[in-house]
């Protein structure tokens, strides 16, 4: 069987399921949230990233539960701070989250709801199953990559 077949969290929202059971994980996150304001400062600095105004931002692993958009939301939030500060208009940003075909993306989708309610920035999100070995975006489409338990997963340079 293939591995992407093989490795999944437990799917559902049951006593032994991911969604329950992440707290390590969320708690690592937690701790990313200075890298990843720094990592947004970085990219809405640079002019030439923005011209368009519209950002994409890819979480790579994003699994499933509480923590499937605790990346992008930090993200979400560094940008309109960001933005707020400069007095300026904050691009519109598209999410997309990454993670093997058999994850559980329906609690994923369910999760995406409140984001989409967010009004600045403007948020279009999406899932992208799929392995982060394979292309999954095109080429200079996407302007932040973040991935933060799905590293040790990594087997191949």
């Amino acid at each position: 069987m293939d591995s992407k077949q093989m490795v999944h969290m437990n799917q559902g929202e049951m006593e032994t399921s991911y969604a329950r059971n992440s707290s390590f994980q969320s708690a690592e996150q937690n701790r990313m949230k200075p890298l990843m304001e720094a990592a947004i400062v970085d990219v809405c600095s640079n002019t030439s990233t923005l011209l368009c105004g519209k950002m994409v931002i890819a979480d790579l692993g994003c699994s499933s539960g509480p923590n499937a958009v605790a990346l992008v939301s930090i993200a979400l939030e560094a940008t309109r701070n960001h933005f707020l500060q400069l007095r300026q208009t904050p691009p519109e940003v598209s999410l997309l989250l990454n993670d093997l075909p058999y994850n559980d993306f329906n609690i994923v989708v369910k999760s995406l709801v409140a984001l989409r309610q967010i009004n600045e920035p403007v948020v279009v999100a999406g899932v992208v199953p799929g392995s982060f070995y394979e292309r999954l975006f095109p080429s200079g489409s996407v302007h932040l990559f973040c991935s933060s338990n799905s590293i040790h997963w990594l087997s191949k340079v």
